[in-house]
């Protein structure tokens, strides 16, 4: 049952995923009105790809069966990715022009 997770056709719609999600980002961001520049999708992409990291070092970690290890990875790196998750949206919606 898990080894649709080692088929190349698994990570190919993957890849289709995360390539549908970039191209839609800058329409989201101005759906939402943000006004975005080049530091705030750098860090935006920064979080994204440590989001990513996280998710996948965590399961990684369960799939090896080191549980333990792996629910200090998704806690630990989680709540950073949380933490920093605010602090990009309370950056991304700053508008210094609107005071």
């Amino acid at each position: 049952m898990l080894e649709i997770f080692s088929e190349p056709f698994f990570w190919i719609i993957m890849g289709a995923c995360y390539t549908f999600m970039f191209l839609g980002a800058s329409y989201w961001a101005k759906d939402l009105g943000l006004k975005m520049n080049v530091w705030k999708w750098l860090f935006t992409g920064f979080w994204f790809a440590l989001l990513t990291l996280t998710i996948s070092g965590g399961f990684t970690l369960f799939g090896e069966n080191e549980w333990r290890a792996g629910y200090y990875f998704l806690g630990f790196l989680g709540v950073i990715v949380i933490i920093l998750a605010v602090v990009l949206w309370r950056v991304v919606k700053w508008n210094p022009q609107s005071k």
